[in-house]
C-alpha cells in the first residue's frame, strides 16, 4: 500500500546556502557537478505498519535530486535526539504539503512548526553531543571517500564534501550560542565571506594536512569550550510530550479520515 506524505522538505546545502552550480576548482582544474537537491519525506504509517509495529524508511536517488523517507512517527524522538539534520526540516527554504490532508491534519502540523524555535532548543545538550559525534564519523570518512565522492579524493587526497560536514556542524554548535540559542536559521544559513570559505573548503583550497589542522584546532579552542553552556540546560520533557500528542493525533486523524472514507 502506498504511504500517504504529510510533508516534503528541502535540507542540505540548499538550505544552507552553500549550493553550487557547476564548478572549476581553480587549483587543480577538476570540474565538479551542480549540487543536488536534498529532501526529507515525512509519510504516515499503513495500517500494517501499525499492526506489526514498522517504522518505514527509504531513499530514493536520482539525478538531480534526493530523498530521505520516513516515517513521521520518528519525528518527536528525531527532534529530541537534536541530530541537526532532521531538526533543519522546520527552517527549510522549501516545505510542501499535500493538498489531501484534512484541515484538522494542517492544524497539526501548523502547531508542530510553530514550536519550532522551542524544539530546536528542546535538548540542547543532546544537540551538543550530538554535533560533536558527527564531526568524529565524518573525519573517520575523510581520507576513504564514499561512490559518490571518490572523485574528490582522487583529486585532492581527501572527501572535501566530508571535510565541509565536519567543520559545519563544530561551527553550528559555536554559532548558535552566539544567537543565545533564538536563531537557528541564522546558525545553519552562510552568506558573504562565511559562504566564500566554506565553499573553500568542498573545493579543495586546503590540503588534507591543513585542514585536518584547522579543523582540530577549531575543535578544540572554539567547539570544546561550549560544552558547559549547552549541557548546562535540562532537556524539555514536556515538549516532547507535547510534540508526541501533535504527531499521535497527526496519524489519528488519517485513521479516522480512512475509516469514514471506507464506511461511505
Amino acid at each position: 500500500m502506498e504511504r500517504k506524505v504529510v510533508f516534503k522538505a528541502l535540507v542540505g546545502s540548499h538550505n544552507y546556502n552553500l549550493n553550487t552550480g557547476k564548478v572549476i576548482s581553480n587549483v587543480t582544474g577538476d570540474e565538479f557537478p551542480p549540487s543536488d537537491k536534498d529532501y526529507k519525506v515525512f509519510v504516515l504509517p499503513t495500517f500494517e505498519d501499525l499492526y506489526k509495529g514498522n517504522m518505514y524508511a527509504h531513499q530514493t536517488i536520482g539525478e538531480t535530486e534526493d530523498n530521505d523517507i520516513h516515517d513521521v512517527r520518528k519525528l518527536s524522538d528525531l527532534f529530541f535526539k537534536s541530530n541537526i539534520n532532521f531538526i533543519e526540516v522546520l527552517y527549510s527554504y522549501e516545505i510542501s504539503f499535500p493538498d489531501e490532508l484534512t484541515q484538522r491534519q494542517k492544524e497539526l502540523l501548523s502547531k508542530l512548526f510553530y514550536m519550532r524555535d522551542e524544539i530546536v532548543k528542546m535538548n540542547l545538550p543532546h544537540l551538543f553531543n550530538a554535533c560533536g559525534g558527527m564531526y568524529l564519523n565524518k573525519m573517520k570518512l575523510l581520507r576513504k571517500g564514499t561512490e559518490g565522492t571518490q572523485h574528490l579524493v582522487d583529486a585532492f587526497g581527501y572527501d572535501t564534501k566530508q571535510a565541509l560536514h565536519a567543520y559545519r556542524v563544530l561551527d553550528f554548535i559555536v554559532r548558535f550560542a552566539q544567537t543565545d540559542f533564538k536563531d537557528f536559521k541564522s546558525a545553519i544559513t552562510y552568506n558573504g565571506k562565511e559562504r566564500e570559505f566554506m565553499l573553500e573548503i568542498k573545493h579543495g583550497f586546503f590540503n588534507v594536512e591543513a585542514f585536518e589542522n584547522f579543523v582540530t584546532f577549531y575543535h578544540d579552542a572554539r567547539f570544546k569550550t561550549l560544552k558547559e553552556v549547552y549541557h548546562s540546560h535540562k532537556p524539555n520533557f514536556e515538549l516532547k510530550k507535547e510534540i508526541d500528542d501533535v504527531i499521535m493525533n497527526l496519524v489519528k486523524e488519517s485513521i479516522v479520515w480512512q475509516k469514514q472514507n471506507i464506511m461511505i
